[in-house]
């Protein structure tokens, strides 16, 4: 798969698509979240998905300083 670096202001920057099979785009996918978790610092999560930690709330019920979470 080939990877461009253009700016974010040129038209391609505005083009979404990517190349590649499926399984490179999946890959890719998970690569791109490996590293922006590693960027924050923290250990990757061990939970299950099944597990995954969740709250549900309407977002009537949100307040101003719930948004800013």
């Amino acid at each position: 798969m080939t990877i461009r670096v253009v700016s974010l202001h040129s038209r391609e920057a505005g083009d979404a698509r990517v190349g590649g099979s499926a399984e490179e785009r999946l890959a890719l996918l998970a690569r791109l979240s490996e590293m922006s978790w590693r960027l924050t610092g923290r250990a990757m999560p061990t939970y299950t998905r099944a597990s995954m930690p969740v709250v549900l709330r309407a977002l009537s019920s949100q307040s101003d300083a719930d948004q800013r979470e």
